[in-house]
């Protein structure tokens, strides 16, 4: 069945390997970045899936940039069948001891990671709760299971995507009763600028297993924190 998904932080890497991959199943696809002007990549696919690809500007940190955007996409259809809440930063380096930590960067990375997340979910939830088989799927990183934690890497971002993880079983439990699934993913580790040029797969390879992933869900999978390819994650909460 085709869906209508919205995809956000769709400029690169995963987002935008998995706006192709959405729009070569023949779902509508609503592609939100926070400088759309700077997305040529984005503007080409646009003009080439005209009416079926549109790309909305959107800036996961600013409540009026995503209330604008909700009231623009309402604007065009009456309904939306999927969330991928995909924006996110990676503020440090990685192996900062907690001493050198700049306490901006936990802000920033809660600011995208966490809240970008609220925001959206919850200026669109509306047009999602009229959807099919409506479906909230953050994606989130293996980075953020606390309990296979054991080095003293990623503070940041690593407590972000544990915190996006309760954000997920929160929202499960909530929304369960209207209908809505809402999982948790790991895309995997990604060659994108976020991932680093040694990660294992490209964007093309995880955003087909995502795309799979999504169009799978029911209401069984809510408050699931799942592989890309759907099975259970391999790293605990």
């Amino acid at each position: 069945m085709k869906s209508t998904i919205l995809v956000t932080g769709a400029n690169r890497g995963i987002g935008l390997a998995l706006v192709r991959e959405l729009l070569a199943q023949g779902h509508t696809v609503f592609a939100a970045c926070r400088k759309p002007a700077a997305a040529p990549e984005l503007q080409e696919l646009e003009i080439k899936h005209h009416g079926v690809l549109t790309v909305e500007k959107l800036d996961v940190d600013s409540d009026f940039s995503v209330e604008f955007a909700s009231a623009a996409v309402a604007g065009k259809i009456h309904a939306l069948d999927v969330i991928v809440n995909n924006a996110a930063i990676f503020p440090e380096e990685g192996n900062e001891s907690i001493m050198a930590m700049d306490l901006a960067w936990f802000r920033a990375a809660f600011e995208t990671n966490v809240l970008g997340v609220v925001r959206v979910t919850r200026a669109f939830l509306p047009l999602l709760g009229r959807g099919n088989n409506p479906r909230i799927v953050n994606i989130s990183s293996g980075a953020g299971s606390i309990s296979d934690k054991d080095d003293s890497g990623y503070y940041a971002y690593s407590a972000s995507k544990a915190a996006l993880n309760m954000v997920t079983r929160a929202l499960a439990a909530e929304f369960k009763p209207r209908g809505i699934t809402v999982v948790a993913v790991s895309p995997g580790w990604v060659k994108t600028e976020m991932g680093g040029p040694n990660a294992e797969i490209t964007p093309e390879e995880s955003a087909r297993s995502l795309a799979k992933t999504i169009a799978s869900l029911t209401l069984k999978d809510t408050s699931a924190f799942l592989n890309r390819d759907g099975a259970p994650h391999e790293y605990g909460w």
